[in-house]
């Protein structure tokens, strides 16, 4: 089975969304665009899901490595074929993002190494018990544990 997945922090942003019971939709565009939850197709990383830092010439984009070490990496997969997920060029249309800004965010996607046709979009809470949650160890995708003794995966 194919599947779709939203990648985040596991040091920061996973505990948040733990407490919250669900994935919820993020406005990270314009204050008037639906928020919306990003999954990808990606199956080791979503390059646009790396973490930006300030380095000595200014802005750059850590590596993998870098975002493991620092941050963790966890992802929550839904079957590619959720009735929910909107295609990238259909949850542009739902939240009303222009064709010159979808391939702006197209373009700055590819640079870091992603593919919009993997991007797919929910509008709407996800709860956690529709989603599989793993971690990265280091060397390969592996279900969570938490310290509460709740195992995903």
């Amino acid at each position: 089975m194919i599947m779709v997945h939203h990648y985040t922090t596991e040091h920061h942003h996973l505990p948040l969304i733990l407490t919250s019971g669900s994935l919820r939709p993020n406005n990270a565009g314009a204050e008037h665009e639906p928020p919306l939850v990003w999954f990808s197709k990606a199956q080791r990383w979503e390059g646009t899901a790396t973490k930006m830092v300030m380095g000595a010439d200014g802005p750059r984009l850590l590596t993998f490595a870098e975002q493991l070490a620092e941050f963790g990496c966890a992802r929550f997969s839904l079957p590619a074929d959720d009735a929910r997920l909107m295609s990238w060029v259909d949850a542009c249309k739902y939240a009303g993002i222009t064709s010159t800004t979808r391939r702006k965010l197209e373009s700055v996607g590819r640079k870091r190494g992603a593919s919009p046709i993997n991007w797919f979009a929910i509008a709407g809470d996800v709860p956690l018990a529709d989603v599989r949650l793993q971690r990265f160890d280091g060397a390969a995708w592996v279900g969570y544990s938490s310290a509460e003794g709740v195992t995903h995966g």
